[in-house]
């Protein structure tokens, strides 16, 4: 662990004794859009401001969406994860120290079923629609018995799967909702269906896997069955460009969004990878966000987990 670093927040997440002092250079960069052409300007899409949620939150990770509008805000300090209606009022709580440990990532099934990264237990935990008890699914350690580090999961194509990030291991393993390990891919290593420290995830409609890889600075793209597909993205300050990405979530309509801790923007990339802009506000700046974080989609609704502004944004999507 690092200095300075809060105990449950991993070194790839947001952590560097050096970070303050780089962070200056390149989010002003990215907001004059250097190395970009005149006649070539970022697109910017906008978003107006809808709420905000903070009560109680403290250095919140990741944030889910039913079919209901219901959100689900993953508070790992708390070891909690605050359930709110759609208009922001507080509904219930899932979880507590005795169940979760230091949770990470979270994602909800349109039907309201939550799994959950419990990475200081090692393990995932399944929350079901009807609340009743939750399951645990323990996650294979590495030979030599270095402990599984989950991260963020997220549930396959038909939900009759989940896919679990293993940040330490540098690993995606494949389960079934029995707890049976169906692939396990990964290595320390730049190469396709090798990562440094990936660290969330998404499943577009087809079932194929969005792993943002925060010290490779991309995302890799895998199929269902673990078979590399393309990497989107590489280092830099530039538009279409990582410095530290952290949260991924693909909307509808198959576009990609993805949030950088360090710039504080959200990017917008087709689903090949192409960059189509970034989440601008109501007068046509780029919004800028807090160590951005978590992010979640439901319909023209964008949800961005501010981790140190202890805080959830909610916004809505401007119709051209």
């Amino acid at each position: 662990m690092l200095l300075g670093c809060p105990l449950y927040i991993k070194q790839s997440c947001l952590c560097s004794g050096w970070w303050p002092f780089v962070l200056i250079i390149p989010a002003i960069l990215f907001i004059t859009g250097a190395g970009l052409a005149d006649e070539d300007p970022l697109n910017l899409v906008s978003y107006q401001p809808v709420f905000t949620i903070n009560d109680l939150l403290r250095l919140p990770s990741d944030v889910g969406v039913d079919q209901e509008g219901r959100i689900y805000i993953l508070d790992g300090t708390a070891n909690t994860v605050r359930v709110y209606d759609r208009q922001g009022k507080p509904l219930f709580t899932l979880g507590d120290k005795k169940i979760l440990n230091q949770p990470l990532g979270i994602d909800v099934s349109p039907a309201g079923d939550v799994l959950i990264a419990d990475s200081g237990n090692h393990r995932i935990v399944l929350f079901p629609t009807e609340r009743a008890a939750p399951r645990f699914y323990d996650l294979p350690d590495l030979p030599g018995g270095k402990r599984a580090d989950p991260t963020d999961v997220v549930f396959g194509h038909h939900s009759e799967t989940f896919f679990a990030v293993d940040n330490e291991n540098h690993r995606i393993i494949a389960l079934d909702l029995k707890g049976k390990i169906l692939w396990s891919r990964g290595t320390m290593g730049r190469n396709p269906e090798e990562f440094r420290f990936p660290f969330m995830m998404d499943v577009d409609h087809e079932g194929n896997i969005y792993i943002v890889e925060v010290i490779n600075t991309r995302i890799q793209v895998l199929t269902p069955d673990g078979t590399y597909l393309r990497f989107i993205g590489n280092w830099g300050i530039e538009p279409g460009q990582f410095f530290r990405p952290k949260g991924i979530v693909i909307s509808q309509n198959g576009e990609l969004l993805v949030s950088d801790s360090y710039l504080g923007v959200v990017q917008i990339f087709s689903h090949e990878g192409n960059l189509l802009g970034a989440v601008g506000d109501e007068k046509g700046n780029l919004r800028k966000f807090t160590t951005p974080m978590g992010l979640a989609v439901s319909g023209n609704r964008l949800f961005v987990i501010e981790m140190y502004a202890n805080r959830l944004v909610v916004l809505e999507r401007e119709e051209p």
